[in-house]
């Protein structure tokens, strides 16, 4: 087992912490008789609990990440380093390393619609699976399709269309981040799909600084808003169209890229796990903690979608059963890391 770090486990902690807290007070409001004390209790839940809710760390993730042509030295290293960082941290959600697939500037098209489709053949389709698809570098449009530039015939929407449609994941995160991608806003937006265009048209068609600004986020604590240490794909985009607007606004440019986000599921993907969480994740004992954890979260959720079609206090009575077990869930957590209530403010 990996030796621990003393503080491998304060991320997990804050982040428990503080929908505990809430919890208890929740359950203690629950267990009056007064009706207006579960009213008060359910505003408690749903404004300390719901907030800071987790991405889902249990579906399996994974992902091809492409560095496509550079055609300039600057621009293929610049590519390349940002696609190795994206996949440095996928690879943190993943203790199966071999789901997240890197892929250098010699990829032909064969070869991304190749690990596309193994990777299709490595998801049963019975899992809560997750699949990535990142494409950083040089892209055109013209009337009929977006390309994104590789060795040889170039990747089109049409491709992307087909190798995406044969994908069983339950979610995918499409991201294109390259020139001229808004272009394929329209054929790829489809439910169930996040997609990330470095461009908001076909005719943004300059080489885009969009890709380096999301490989920044990937590592940035900055960019992690609510500081749970789960970086997720809302949270990247956000930091990396505002640094992307401040480069054009600091050189007194005319921005010629403006990113767009399409889908409802960016702030439930996961993109990176960061600083001493990424450690704990390797720890078997807390990963699965955290697992259950996440399980009563969407308990959680699944209960508030039921409250209109349930009786009052049946609905209270539920969420006290499901509070409780939050708590009976952190005092094995605490157990497990050692950790007592005197750490709180730490």
């Amino acid at each position: 087992m990996k030796t621990r770090h003393p503080d491998a486990h304060a991320p997990i902690r804050r982040l428990i912490t503080r929908r505990e807290r809430s919890a208890r007070l929740a359950a203690d409001a629950a267990r009056s008789p007064c009706r207006s004390n579960w009213r008060a209790a359910c505003v408690v839940v749903i404004t300390c609990l719901a907030g800071a809710f987790s991405p889902n760390l249990l579906a399996e993730t994974h992902a091809v990440v492409v560095s496509g042509l550079g055609g300039e030295p600057d621009y293929t290293q610049a590519f390349t380093d940002a696609a190795a960082t994206v996949a440095r941290a996928l690879d943190s959600l993943e203790n199966d390393h071999g789901r997240i697939v890197l892929l250098d500037e010699s990829a032909t098209r064969e070869d991304i619609l190749g690990a596309i489709a193994e990777r299709a053949l490595a998801m049963d389709g019975q899992q809560p699976d997750t699949f990535i698809l990142v494409l950083a570098g040089h892209g055109t449009a013209d009337s009929s399709t977006w390309r994104f530039n590789v060795v040889g015939p170039d990747i089109t929407t049409e491709d992307l269309v087909a190798a995406l449609n044969d994908i069983p994941a339950a979610r995918q995160l499409v991201i294109l981040a390259a020139s001229a991608s808004g272009a394929a806003i329209e054929a790829l937006s489809q439910p169930q799909r996040v997609l990330v265009t470095a461009t908001k048209s076909g005719g943004e068609v300059n080489a885009v600084r969009f890709p380096g600004y999301l490989a920044d986020a990937v590592e940035s604590t900055v960019a992690d808003i609510d500081r749970n240490e789960i970086l997720t794909v809302a949270e990247a985009f956000r930091f990396a169209t505002a640094r992307t607007a401040e480069y054009y606004e600091q050189q007194k440019l005319l921005a010629s890229e403006h990113p767009r986000l399409v889908g409802e599921l960016a702030a439930d993907i996961p993109l990176a796990l960061l600083g001493s969480l990424r450690e704990a994740h390797d720890d078997p004992i807390v990963t699965a903690l955290l697992g259950e954890r996440l399980l009563l979260e969407e308990d959680f959720k699944q209960l508030v979608a039921r409250k209109p079609e349930m009786q009052v206090v049946d609905y209270y009575v539920a969420l006290e059963t499901l509070l409780l077990d939050i708590a009976r869930l952190q005092q094995a957590i605490d157990k497990a890391t050692g950790w007592s209530d005197t750490d709180a403010e730490s």
